[in-house]
């Protein structure tokens, strides 16, 4: 469901969040959710503003009941440096707010310890090194260096949904001792279903990428091409920043020598940054 728009930013709930807020209302608990709202907010806004900073343009802000997902709308925008630098932002937001609220005096506010219960393990949750949450993404941009974009989605992912396992099991645990436990079930079943998104949705925003100019090149029969003449050593990355979306990008490759070594498509630069990270060169393709 939509909620609205926030400085151009679509803010959608997702429905497992919506389940959430049903249940905590049914229980009487209408003021913890909307803390919990609240909270999960700003959390994702941080990442935003973040993003909006270092110049990566967002999409969509989706909200989960442990966090949330900023939908990047440039898929090759984001670099491992820009992606560390806006998964923290939420963590820090989320535990400075913790850290203000545990050094408010209480008596100001009735759900001060609520508030920094929530915003604590906002903070500690999402750091941890799974997608998708943030920690995961920080794991995923340390990984890509040395392993590819695609095989450090797939190891941080398969994170997740251990992660995700063993919080279910700890709450089946809870449950046989003292008949609780069920929010660590849940939280547990919510990973594992977003760590297993994590990696379909990574072949999606490749497509999504790809098709958009595909389908003007259908309908037109032609597309202008970006033309770009660059040595064999060049960084991939270096020349998919200039790309643009009216145009398709066509590397002519030289040697050290100046002689022409064959021509370079867009979409196989794309695929092997995706599988071989960052460093990855002309040559290489």
């Amino acid at each position: 469901m939509i909620l609205g728009k926030i400085a151009g930013i679509r803010v959608r709930i997702n429905w497992l969040f919506l389940l959430v807020c049903a249940v905590y209302t049914w229980l009487g608990l209408g003021s913890e959710i909307l803390i919990i709202f609240a909270s999960v907010l700003l959390h994702e806004l941080s990442h935003t503003i973040m993003a909006k900073i270092l110049r990566v343009q967002v999409a969509e802000v989706e909200l989960l009941p442990f966090g949330g997902q900023a939908k990047i709308e440039d898929f090759t925008g984001l670099d491992p440096d820009r992606e560390i630098y806006i998964a923290l932002a939420g963590p820090i937001m989320s535990l400075s707010l913790a850290a203000f609220f545990y050094l408010l005096p209480p008596h100001l506010l009735h759900k001060t310890p609520l508030l920094l219960q929530i915003n604590l393990f906002l903070g500690l949750f999402n750091l941890l090194p799974a997608l998708p949450l943030d920690g995961g993404r920080i794991l995923r941009a340390i990984l890509s260096l040395r392993i590819g974009y695609k095989r450090a989605t797939s190891v941080a992912a398969g994170l997740g949904k251990t992660i995700a396992i063993l919080l279910c099991a700890y709450g089946g645990y809870l449950f046989y001792l003292q008949q609780s436990g069920a929010n660590h079930i849940l939280a547990g079943l919510i990973l594992f279903w977003a760590a297993r998104r994590e990696g379909l949705l990574l072949g999606y925003a490749f497509m999504r990428y790809l098709v958009n100019k595909k389908s003007e090149l259908a309908n037109k029969g032609f597309l202008a091409s970006h033309q770009v003449v660059s040595f064999e050593d060049t960084l991939i990355k270096s020349i998919l920043a200039s790309t643009r979306p009216g145009y398709y990008t066509m590397v002519m490759v030289l040697d050290q020598q100046h002689m022409p070594q064959g021509l370079i498509s867009e979409a196989q630069m794309i695929e092997s940054l995706l599988n071989h990270g960052p460093r990855v060169r002309l040559k290489d393709c």
